[in-house]
């Protein structure tokens, strides 16, 4: 049931009580104010303004009562990764622990940083303040501190899982078989994002990747990594040197320093003229050279290609 008025020939508003029916035909979202209008017949003459003036009055308070879209809820920060600390808050956390159950550092008889395992079974980093002696100025000495500050890791297992080594391909090919399998299409994105048209996997087409590369570095701080340009990147040096090496593509599970994690490399396997023994080629190691080394600089792709072709 809705509240509604009707409009009468002396200009004035009755209120009526109509009942709306057939509601499901009603398109998601749509207000009953909207619903009110449809039930409204147009006036004709004179009364036109009147009518106007009356829709407007009915849609303030109608609009007024529309709920508001949703807003989306915000993601979750996810849980398990390292949080830094002010260092008095830090102090607190320890609690009843002893400090330094697992570790503690000392410089001239003062603690310079400890990792504590607390009750909650987190684990809790102390990097103490710092104090360092300047060049005097002005016949005065100065001195310097460092803040100190705390990390906390919501496990041991997290501890461990953050300083383990990582392997340069970690974040940049995570799955060497995957990749392999994508080499044609990945090699078919590097084209359309050099604009240069079909490369033939020649020396001279790595001139192309040479330019790209010297263009990228200069943009580019050599801490930022693209994993797709990577990837594309990779794929086509790699399957340049495959062919000039007569070479196969081969994945090659690498143990990363003393831990028990593993790292599938792409690599590629090949037989020099005359040798017995196969020898195994990185393209991903010069590829990487060449977009973060900061001692590369120009036509680092074809040197690294010369080298790589060398071994054979």
């Amino acid at each position: 049931m809705l509240d509604s008025l009707r409009y009468s020939r002396h200009g004035l508003f009755a209120p009526v009580r109509k009942t709306l029916t057939h509601t499901h035909h009603r398109p998601a979202g749509c207000s009953d104010f909207s619903a009110l209008l449809a039930l409204r017949p147009m006036p004709h003459g004179t009364h036109l303004f009147t009518y106007l003036l009356s829709l407007l009055c009915l849609a303030v308070p109608a609009l007024s009562q529309t709920p508001q879209a949703a807003q989306p809820k915000a993601k979750p920060k996810s849980a398990g990764g390292p949080r830094r600390l002010a260092f008095a808050e830090a102090q607190k956390l320890l609690g009843e622990a002893r400090e330094g159950n697992l570790e503690k550092l000392l410089r001239r008889e003062q603690v310079t940083y400890t990792r504590t395992t607390l009750a909650s079974g987190q684990v809790l980093e102390l990097f103490y303040p710092v104090t360092t002696n300047q060049p005097a100025k002005a016949g005065k000495p100065r001195t310097t501190t460092a803040p100190g500050y705390g990390v906390l890791y919501e496990s041991l297992a997290a501890y461990n899982e953050d300083k383990r080594p990582r392997h340069a391909l970690e974040g940049l090919i995570p799955d060497g078989s995957a990749f392999i399998a994508t080499v044609p299409q990945l090699i078919a994105r590097l084209e359309k994002r050099l604009r240069a048209g079909r490369l033939d996997y020649s020396r001279a087409s790595l001139r192309k990747l040479d330019s790209f590369v010297a263009a990228y570095r200069s943009n580019h701080l050599s801490s930022e990594t693209d994993a797709a340009l990577f990837q594309e990147l990779t794929a086509y040096y790699g399957e340049t040197l495959r062919r000039a090496l007569n070479a196969e593509w081969q994945v090659l599970n690498e143990r990363v320093g003393k831990t028990q994690h593993v790292q599938p490399e792409p690599n590629l396997r090949f037989t020099p003229s005359g040798a017995v023994r196969s020898l195994v080629v990185k393209p991903w190691s010069s590829v990487f050279n060449a977009l973060y080394d900061e001692a590369q600089r120009g036509g680092a792709v074809t040197r690294a290609f010369d080298a790589d072709v060398a071994a054979r």
